[in-house]
């Protein structure tokens, strides 16, 4: 089956929200690194860390699936709610960021 130019870029939005997943992820690990290094995180700080994953898991999913599948009826399905969790994701990280930014 021959991959169509909407294929890829659908493809390419998977690939950018599992980058965008993936700097989540190396936000979490620098913090459990400073946790293990004696750094002081309170609570709050804890779960606004936490919040876009609430977003994040989703795009993920939706993302492995735009690059498991050759169906183009899933593709249509599921690109755009895999690019509109990654972006509620990368909000939610900025703004969290920004907000405990401020509270200091």
């Amino acid at each position: 089956m021959a991959v169509t130019a909407a294929t890829q870029i659908r493809r390419w939005i998977g690939t950018l929200v599992l980058f965008l997943v993936f700097v989540w992820v190396v936000v979490l690990i620098a913090g459990i690194a400073g946790a293990f290094q004696g750094a002081r995180f309170p609570l709050l700080n804890v779960m606004v860390a936490l919040i876009p994953g609430c977003a994040f898991v989703p795009a993920a999913f939706f993302s492995i699936q735009l690059h498991r599948t050759d169906d183009t009826v899933t593709l249509d399905r599921i690109w755009s709610k895999a690019l509109v969790y990654g972006i509620a994701g990368t909000i939610l990280l900025i703004g969290g960021a920004y907000g405990l930014y401020a509270m200091r």
